[in-house]
């Protein structure tokens, strides 16, 4: 596989796992990283509230918090999500969540989970950020990159 002459115009594509431009690596051959061995392929939680939905990339390196809901929930209650409150990852092939020591602490189906360590979802279980914002898992996607 030759690398190299990456064209101006398209857009730079890099491995969720060691951060490395794949973007010259051909579509057909993105299974995974030639770098690191990664799958290539973008993660996500779809969450939804109040008929509303926000995609959360999964991402071990960069936490989520209220930047991610600013057009989810309004400002008045934002204050109860922390600017880097939880985060979305894959262990063992599960997607998991992870409360990272979030001043109010996240709830994942009634069950406080701040300072617990990682926890399996699945589509349907209730996320309660800062007592009480709730979200639902709507559907884990997986779209190759």
């Amino acid at each position: 596989m030759k690398f190299g002459g990456h064209k101006e115009g398209t857009s730079k594509v890099t491995c969720p796992n060691c951060n490395s431009n794949v973007s010259e690596v051909p579509r057909e051959d993105r299974a995974f990283c030639p770098f690191c061995g990664a799958a290539l392929k973008r993660k996500a939680v779809v969450l939804s509230a109040n008929g509303n939905r926000i995609r959360i990339p999964i991402n071990p390196i960069s936490p989520s918090g209220r930047e991610d809901f600013k057009s989810f929930f309004p400002q008045s209650v934002l204050s109860y999500i922390s600017r880097r409150h939880f985060r979305f990852i894959e262990e063992k092939g599960e997607i998991c969540i992870e409360d990272i020591g979030s001043a109010n602490g996240t709830l994942l189906n009634g069950v406080e989970i701040r300072d617990r360590g990682i926890f399996v979802i699945k589509n349907g279980d209730n996320i309660d950020f800062g007592g009480g914002l709730r979200v639902t898992v709507e559907r884990i996607e997986f779209e190759e990159i």
